[in-house]
């Protein structure tokens, strides 16, 4: 699977040491970014600075209370990435669906379309926040995100959102038998089975609402 990019509190941290650079002189110190965000140990902090150098948007000097530096300007990387607002989704409502119109009120989390294969300029893209384990055996744990590319179809094999029983479920997707299978990826559970009207995915019990395209792991 694709991890993202930038999660939203690294986003945070970074503008965070930005400003405090910019408005100070000095770069803050672990302490303070803690402080800054509630955050229990140095050794959480320390990990999100540690995967902002791997993305290449801190350099950072050992052994030294205020090493942390910004690579360029955060805003102007942002600009550059071509970044949108994908809107999280903790359940899919049993109504239409439509990302056009999203609530505003719904978590959302900025990332690069093109690192999910998106060159869109608004791509469809959508997050949906797992419940259980049925997808354990494909490193998809309770509270991850999947990243969903939104489309009413799928190939025989790819991993999907589909709304059953006015419940979102992330399943792989198979057909055969004049069936369409819901296929867990954990031995606890029993596959899905769907009988296949014509080969429609939008029928009496099953609508498909995209394919999985990348997952954010859950800190």
């Amino acid at each position: 699977m694709i991890m993202a990019i930038l999660s939203k509190k690294q986003q945070d941290i970074l503008a965070f040491i930005e400003k405090y650079h910019s408005q100070c002189g000095y770069p803050p110190t672990l302490r303070e970014i803690c402080k800054k965000f509630s955050i229990s140990s140095t050794n959480g902090a320390r990990y999100h600075l540690h995967r902002l150098k791997q993305m290449g948007y801190l350099e950072i000097e050992p052994n030294k209370s205020r090493g942390v530096k910004c690579v360029g300007n955060v805003s102007q990387q942002q600009e550059k990435s071509r970044s949108f607002r994908m809107p999280i989704l903790g359940s899919v409502p049993a109504g239409p669906f439509d990302l056009a119109s999203p609530d505003s009120n719904e978590e959302q989390l900025t990332v690069d379309p093109e690192f999910f294969g998106s060159r869109k300029q608004e791509p469809e893209l959508f997050g949906l926040r797992v419940k259980g384990d049925s997808m354990i055996d494909e490193g998809i744990h309770d509270g991850d995100i999947v990243v969903v590319r939104a489309q009413p179809n799928a190939n025989d094999g790819d991993i999907v959102v589909a709304r059953w029983e006015e419940e979102a479920t992330v399943k792989r997707f198979r057909r055969g038998g004049g069936q369409i299978i819901l296929e867990p990826a954990n031995p606890a559970y029993n596959p899905i089975l769907i009988d296949d009207h014509g080969g429609k995915e939008e029928g009496q019990d099953i609508a498909l609402l995209g394919v999985v395209v990348g997952l954010i792991r859950s800190m």
